[in-house]
């Protein structure tokens, strides 16, 4: 009997142990303002994304995928909560009783989960969703690298804290190390490979943010020029500050047509050639058999400007409408990769409606731990997608609390997708009133051209039930517009 009971203590430990062996590690690679179709693999014919490219080819590309908010702070906060940012009150209301933080210290996320699981936990690069004492490190991230309050850096090249014209900086945080001509995203890829060194004897998650393609759009000179050249010899105006001739304009303000910004397209270029840097390091160090990557953006690409606004533009989302701030689908459709050996068919192709707030129980789905339900509430799992099934998701929210008709044109309002269908309600300039109601079938109409709110009526009845109740239940409010910003 006693022999009995060894040996099944030892079944048991064995069966942990392979359990904990068979867990992947993650790499989360959040690229900030790319576009869904600022990739190759999603129609650019400007961008050179070879690497993204064989991503998707290696793995699962997801064509219908969507950020929880068509902005950087709520879409993070909906990615690392699990929740859909209204319910934190962000952006504008939230609660400022655990200090100026737009993810709440009260929120879980899925980096504290996967910590308690044994993984070791790093975040480099854009956090922006907590000030002076609610960075990574303060939810559960052990390691935390260039990770402070701010959006973007005032310059690309080393010292990052100092604009290029030596004019000042935004408040980002000083690095100590660096030299003359360094580029950021290097940077930022080179303190992921050492994470990885350190950490690949263990299972680990690496959210590996990028600042770029953010503002401001610098990228290193020769791969600017090689854009310049491929711009040229196909006859198009080149884009960026200096030609807007593919800007047009209408009621809601200026937005761009063409992909032809050359320092933009280096931008996105860097980001590329530094994913195969990563892939590269996996494969020396045998880790890319068991290491699952994803790749994602935080909001659709920045393509439209107010009226009045001369800022430089960085892409065009069509043939999806609009881009950054705005709840059209340009707006809020993000690319997404899975790229997890031996689990995800190469070179799949999924349908499922995807959104930010899915990544938390997914990850933790894919790791094998238990789902946090009460802490994730607004998200599910895409790992039945992965797995090569076909479904629909259950509807998608969004609210946009804060207009900002200045700087990129929009203005405040709320939708829901529900399958094919998604409908936007606008809001008046002084009031909570609501002045407009749009309804969009996308699966015929994915540029939101033809608004069948008038002649589907028992379909707009049903979308404005669903999400009014839903803004109901998250308390969604409504602030003033705001003027500039990014």
């Amino acid at each position: 009997m006693k022999c009995l009971v060894i040996l099944l203590l030892c079944s048991l430990c064995i069966n942990a142990l392979a359990a904990e062996s068979e867990r992947p590690n993650f790499i989360m690679l959040l690229v900030d303002d790319l576009g869904r179709q600022d990739l190759g693999v999603y129609g650019s014919s400007l961008h050179e994304t070879p690497h993204m490219d064989r991503l998707a080819a290696d793995g699962m590309r997801f064509d219908n995928a969507y950020t929880a908010h068509p902005r950087c702070v709520p879409s993070r906060v909906a990615t690392m909560s699990g929740r859909y940012p209204a319910s934190y009150g962000v952006p504008g209301f939230q609660d400022r009783s655990e200090g100026p933080h737009a993810l709440p210290l009260s929120a879980v996320t899925f980096a504290e989960v996967l910590a308690e699981a044994g993984y070791e936990t790093g975040y480099i690069g854009k956090w922006h969703v907590g000030k002076d004492g609610g960075e990574p490190s303060q939810q559960g991230f052990a390691t935390s690298i260039m990770a402070g309050k701010s959006g973007a850096p005032p310059s690309y090249f080393w010292p990052y804290e100092k604009r290029r014209s030596g004019a000042g900086g935004k408040g980002f945080e000083t690095y100590s190390g660096g030299e003359e001509g360094e580029y950021l995203t290097d940077r930022l890829m080179d303190e992921a490979l050492a994470f990885i060194e350190q950490k690949k004897d263990d299972p680990f998650l690496l959210v590996l943010a990028h600042y770029a393609v953010h503002t401001p759009i610098e990228a290193p000179e020769p791969m600017v020029e090689k854009y310049r050249e491929i711009i040229t010899e196909r006859g198009i105006p080149e884009g960026g500050p200096r030609s807007d001739r593919d800007v047009v304009v209408d009621n809601t303000g200026q937005v761009k047509t063409v992909q032809n910004n050359p320092t933009y397209a280096a931008m996105v270029e860097s980001v590329d050639e530094n994913l195969g840097r990563l892939v590269a390091r996996l494969e020396e160090l045998e880790l890319a058999d068991s290491t699952a990557i994803i790749l994602t953006s935080d909001h659709g690409g920045l393509s439209s400007r107010g009226l009045e606004n001369m800022r430089e533009l960085a892409t065009t989302n069509l043939p999806y409408r609009h881009g950054k701030g705005w709840l059209y689908d340009g707006g809020i459709r993000v690319p997404l990769i899975v790229k997890w050996p031996g689990r995800v068919e190469p070179g799949q192709v999924s349908a499922v409606q995807v959104t930010g707030t899915d990544h938390y129980p997914t990850l933790l789905a894919m790791a094998g731990v238990g789902l946090r339900a009460a802490e994730h509430r607004d998200g599910r799992s895409y790992l039945p997608a992965l797995q090569g099934e076909s479904y629909t998701r259950d509807p998608m929210f969004w609210h946009s609390s804060l207009g900002r008709p200045a700087s990129t044109g929009d203005t405040r309002s709320s939708a829901v997708i529900s399958g094919d269908w998604k409908l936007i309600q606008w809001y008046s300039l002084e009031d909570a009133t609501i002045v407009r109601t749009e309804l969009y079938n996308l699966a015929e109409d994915p540029g939101e051209h033809q608004d069948l709110a008038v002649l589907e009526t028992a379909k707009r009845a049903e979308l404005e039930a669903l999400l009014n109740d839903w803004k109901e239940s998250v308390n969604a409010r409504l602030g003033a517009f705001k003027g500039g910003g990014g």
